[in-house]
């Protein structure tokens, strides 16, 4: 398994507030996925994988609003 930052544990003050562009460089940076949830309110189509190296963003104006793993 590849190196993730803090062993995995995402806290959400890592990433809340930032850009969607800054959010998803932090995380790349520290070895996680990135998948979209929601933009502006609108649930995207996801399918049902969940994975430990992957963090979900919810994102309104282009600002990361809510973040978690799976």
């Amino acid at each position: 398994m590849a190196y993730l930052r803090n062993n995995g544990l995402v806290s959400e003050w890592e990433y809340k507030g930032k850009t969607l562009e800054e959010a998803t460089k932090y995380a790349k940076d520290g070895g996680f996925e990135v998948r979209v949830v929601e933009v502006d309110g609108q649930a995207k189509m996801l399918d049902m994988s969940v994975s430990s190296a992957r963090v979900n963003f919810r994102v309104k104006n282009g600002i990361v609003t809510a973040v978690y793993t799976g």
